[in-house]
């Protein structure tokens, strides 16, 4: 599932009652998420993050472990757009990351299936509490906007983290949903904010519809380029090869874009030596705080899973964490790694069993990578 499932653990959404509005007037989906004008002093300095924009059902499907484009294509979802500005986990204080953003289905009963999916991922995120990652996720009242709506609040809290919590509200009505998300270092700062923006959001939609919303969208960031993050090492230096594995093996690595981190380092084998196949993502993030929670939120939802046991890879040093789930026809293991503002996430599959020597030999090959880049 990736990282990528954090960012969509704090979803929320707020819709506009489709009666008060008239339904002549298209949408223009990038006009109606609030730009940083709207957001009050909390987001005074934030920037735009880079993930802003379109974001297509393969897109959305990054975001959660239980769905992929089809899934979305069946719920009937067509598009949506999401404004975000700041940077959610670094660990400082106040709010950290406010986002809105607008789906659209094909009709309201698509809308209302959309809101019971995101509604039954958010309610599985207490799952995620582990021995060392304590994570409280409760259901909360907010101010009603739209017909139907729930809102949750996610807490986070670790050794080695800064603690964090992000509200969620999630509203529906016609065929439009509207997503409101606050990020804070207290549950109290993002509970007083959302509310506020989700009202701000629902006037908005309520402008389109009626034709009354008019302007340019807010300029988007340039995609960064791929490559090694600056001032960074080369994260290349870090992956996996033929060597670090018993059999044949067919490598695919390259550098790709990430949102969330600086820069991703991919190295994608099948197969691969023992295993039938392995993804180790090698990324470098703007702080350590952010790096440290990714790790663990990684390894947390792993040992979430049924089935799954822990591996006790402490002594490898930089933060190494691991586990091996079974299951009637796919096994897995996971490694991840976070020391400084280097995090490395390997995933292991194999149709047969997965023994935890097996994957701690390959946590060795890893760890003795970053021992050697780092001089350690």
């Amino acid at each position: 599932m990736k990282k990528a499932l954090l960012a969509a653990a704090l979803v929320a959404a707020a819709l506009v009652p489709a009666a008060s509005a008239s339904s002549t007037h298209r949408v223009k989906l990038a006009l109606v998420p609030l730009p940083k004008s709207m957001l009050g002093a909390a987001a005074h300095g934030f920037a735009i993050a880079p993930n802003s924009g379109v974001v297509s059902n393969g897109a959305a499907a990054s975001s959660t472990p239980d769905g992929t484009a089809a899934t979305f294509k069946k719920l009937g979802r067509l598009t949506g757009y999401v404004l975000e500005y700041g940077n959610a986990f670094t660990g400082a204080p106040g709010i950290t990351d406010v986002h809105t953003g607008i789906e659209r289905y094909k009709t309201a009963a698509d809308a209302k299936r959309g809101l019971a999916f995101w509604k039954k991922e958010d309610s599985e995120l207490g799952a995620l509490d582990q021995p060392g990652f304590a994570v409280a996720n409760v259901l909360v009242h907010v101010p009603a906007v739209g017909r139907r709506r729930f809102a949750y609040l996610t807490s986070y809290s670790a050794s080695n983290i800064a603690a964090v919590s992000g509200l969620d509200e999630q509203v529906q009505d016609g065929r439009y949903l509207l997503d409101v998300i606050v990020t804070a270092g207290t549950p109290a700062a993002a509970k007083a904010l959302a509310p506020k923006l989700a009202k701000k959001l629902d006037a908005r939609l309520r402008h389109a519809l009626e034709g009354r919303l008019h302007g340019k969208p807010v300029k988007l960031p340039a995609r960064t380029k791929p490559g090694p993050p600056p001032g960074g090492p080369d994260l290349s230096l870090l992956a996996l090869g033929a060597s670090d594995l018993v059999g044949q093996v067919t490598v695919d690595k390259r550098y790709l874009f990430d949102p969330a981190a600086i820069s991703d380092y991919s190295v994608f084998m099948l197969p691969a030596g023992q295993f039938d196949g392995l993804d180790q993502e090698i990324e470098w993030y703007p702080t350590a705080n952010e790096a440290s929670f990714f790790a663990d939120f990684e390894n947390a939802a792993a040992l979430a899973q049924p089935n799954t046991t822990a591996l006790d890879l402490s002594g490898l040093g930089d933060g190494a964490q691991g586990s091996v789930s079974e299951a009637s026809s796919f096994n897995s293991g996971l490694v991840v790694f976070s020391t400084g503002q280097l995090a490395e996430f390997i995933f292991l599959g194999d149709q047969g069993a997965i023994g935890a020597g097996d994957v701690t030999n390959v946590a060795q090959a890893a760890a003795d990578k970053i021992d050697a880049l780092s001089g350690g």
